[in-house]
């Protein structure tokens, strides 16, 4: 990379690969407890699923506010590493993903789901492993590392979460559950399946900010 007195004579602000990777931070600890939750919701008891809930939710709240931070200081920073743009779209989306997790976590307790398919683990194991890529592939943008192998790694998980999910609407519809379980199980699973859809942006986000900076 060659020498820029630019970038000498007035630094990037670097302060929003920080917030961005803190907000991945929060979606990590999210999806982590999201996992616990779904693997052990059968033997956990009212008092351990409710804080467990709480936590989600507590990672949603931190998230916004790393949100709303970012976007406010950008409008207060002079140069940024990125162009504004690309950073409020990365912030927002990676918001998103998080936002989406904790509206899993409130429909278990709306809907007082107290046992889960073996496919909504499967399901938590793809997202935990999608969001640690979300925070590698971001630390690799901000080292100006290569970040295809990532990427492409990130859309094989995105596929799988595809596949898995087709898999699990048919078990869904093979008789084995009653109608209700039906349309709780299905809304839950299409929001699985957003998550990791949401991550995977982020994913192909970076991808194309790595494909404009050269």
């Amino acid at each position: 990379m060659g020498f820029n007195i630019f970038d000498l004579l007035l630094p990037r602000e670097t302060k929003f690969f920080k917030y961005m990777l803190q907000q991945i931070d929060c979606f990590i600890e999210g999806s982590e407890i999201f996992r616990e939750l779904v693997s052990h919701i059968d033997t956990l008891s009212p008092e351990e699923i409710k804080n467990k809930l709480a936590a989600i939710k507590e990672c949603e709240h931190r998230g916004d506010i790393i949100e709303m931070r970012i976007i406010d200081e950008l409008n207060d920073t002079f140069i940024t590493p990125l162009d504004r743009e690309d950073i409020h779209t990365l912030a927002i989306n990676i918001d998103r993903a998080m936002d989406i997790l904790n509206s899993i976590s409130r429909k278990i307790e709306i809907y007082k789901i107290l046992k889960v398919p073996a496919n909504v683990v499967k399901f938590s194991e793809v997202i935990v492993n999608i969001g640690q890529h979300m925070k590698t592939v971001m630390l690799q943008l901000e080292a100006k590392n290569d970040i295809d192998q990532t990427v492409a790694s990130m859309h094989t998980l995105e596929n799988e979460a595809d596949e898995l999910f087709h898999v699990c609407v048919a078990e869904l519809f093979s008789l084995k559950y009653d109608p209700i379980d039906v349309i709780r199980f299905k809304e839950v699973y299409e929001h699985l399946e957003s998550v990791v859809d949401s991550v995977d942006y982020v994913g192909k986000l970076v991808r194309g900010i790595k494909v404009k900076l050269g």
